[in-house]
C-alpha cells in the first residue's frame, strides 16, 4: 500500500467526468479501507483458512477450508468455500510459503457497447482468489500467508509453525501456539503430583516449589483472552526454565525422565534473548513442542503406577 497522500474526486456544477474520474473516485474509498485495515487490524489469516497437504498416488493436493484474509496491501481476501487444489512439487529442495492472492479480472459476461464506435468492453471487474506456491524468501504483498511447506527430494511436507494473522486472530487465545503451551502446562502438574503419589518425590524444595507456581501462574495468564504470541513465546521459554531446575536434580528411578532432562537442557540453552524477532522465536518453539511427546509418556508411566499401587 502506498503512504502517499490521497486524492479524491471534487465534483462541481458543469464538470466533464471520464472514465479516469470514476477509477479515481474507487481507488481513494479503496485505499482508504485498506489503510483501516492495516492500522486497525494488522495483516494475515482474520478467521479459517486452515489448510491440509495430503498425498494420493504421488501426487500432492492441499484443501484449503474457507476463510477471509487480509494482504499486506490491506486488501481483503475472501474464500467463500473450501478448495482442493493441486500441488506441483517444486524442482529446487528448500521451504516453501502457500499463499491465497487477491486476484481481479474482467468480467467477461458484463459486456458493454463503447460510445459512438462498434466496440463493446466488459464494464466489470470480478475480484478472486488463487494458491500459488513461492520459495519462501519471496514476500507476497497481494497475498495472504497460509502454510509453510518443505520440499526436500520429491516430497512435501507441511511445517506446522504459525503464520501471520490478523485483528483478534493476532491473539494467542485464538493461535497455534497457546495449546501447546497449555498442554505443557497441564502434563507437567500431572507429572509433580504423581511423583509424590509414587514416592519418587518426597521433599518440596526451592526448585518444586518454584515450578508449581510457575505451572499455576502461567495457567492463570492463559486463561485469559488476548495474551500475544509474543508474550507466549516469552512464558513458555520462562517455563523451560523452571523445568531445568526442576528434573535436572531428580533421583535416577526412571528412565525415561533421564532422557527427558536431556531434551529439556538443551531446549532450555537455546532459550531466544528478548530482543530476538518472532523468526528465531518460531523456531525455538518447534523445539519445546517437541518435549510434548516424550512428556507425555512419562506421565502415562507415572499415571500406571499410581493405579498399580492404588
Amino acid at each position: 500500500m502506498s503512504d502517499q497522500n490521497l486524492t479524491r474526486l471534487r465534483p462541481f456544477e458543469g464538470l466533464c467526468l471520464t472514465a479516469d474520474d470514476l477509477v479515481d473516485e474507487q481507488t481513494y474509498h479503496r485505499s482508504n479501507n485498506h489503510r483501516h485495515n492495516l492500522f486497525m487490524h494488522g495483516h494475515g489469516i482474520v478467521q479459517g483458512l486452515q489448510v491440509e497437504i495430503s498425498q494420493a498416488r504421488k501426487k500432492y493436493s492441499a484443501v484449503i477450508e474457507a476463510g477471509f484474509g487480509v494482504t499486506q496491501m490491506g486488501q481483503g481476501v475472501l474464500l467463500a468455500d473450501a478448495v482442493k487444489v493441486p500441488l506441483e512439487v517444486p524442482k529446487k529442495d528448500g521451504e516453501y510459503m502457500l499463499w491465497l492472492f487477491h486476484v481481479e479480472a474482467p468480467l467477461e459476461d458484463d459486456s458493454r457497447p463503447v460510445f459512438d464506435t462498434s466496440d463493446s468492453k466488459s464494464s466489470r471487474v470480478e475480484e478472486s482468489v488463487a494458491p500459488r506456491l513461492h520459495p519462501i524468501d519471496e514476500n507476497q504483498a497481494d497475498a495472504v500467508a497460509l502454510c509453510r511447506i518443505n520440499v526436500r527430494l520429491g516430497r512435501m511436507v507441511q511445517v506446522r509453525l504459525p503464520v501471520p494473522r490478523c485483528g483478534r486472530q493476532a491473539r494467542a487465545a485464538e493461535s497455534y501456539l497457546k495449546p501447546r503451551v497449555v498442554e505443557f502446562i497441564r502434563v507437567n502438574k500431572g507429572v509433580v503430583q504423581n511423583l509424590f503419589r509414587t514416592a519418587l518425590l518426597k521433599e518440596l524444595d526451592v526448585s518444586v516449589q518454584a515450578f508449581q507456581s510457575a505451572l499455576i501462574s502461567s495457567e492463570f495468564l492463559l486463561i485469559e483472552e488476548g495474551t500475544t504470541d509474543r508474550v507466549l513465546y516469552r512464558v513458555a521459554g520462562s517455563l523451560i526454565g523452571y523445568a531445568h531446575d526442576f528434573y535436572s536434580p531428580l533421583p535416577k528411578t526412571i528412565e525415561r525422565i533421564e532422557k527427558f532432562k536431556e531434551f529439556v537442557r538443551r531446549v532450555n540453552a537455546e532459550v531466544p534473548g528478548s530482543d530476538q524477532g518472532d523468526e528465531v522465536w518460531l523456531k525455538w518453539f518447534d523445539k519445546f513442542e517437541r518435549l510434548l511427546q516424550p512428556l507425555g509418556k512419562i506421565s502415562d508411566e507415572l499415571e500406571a503406577t499410581v493405579e498399580a499401587q492404588r
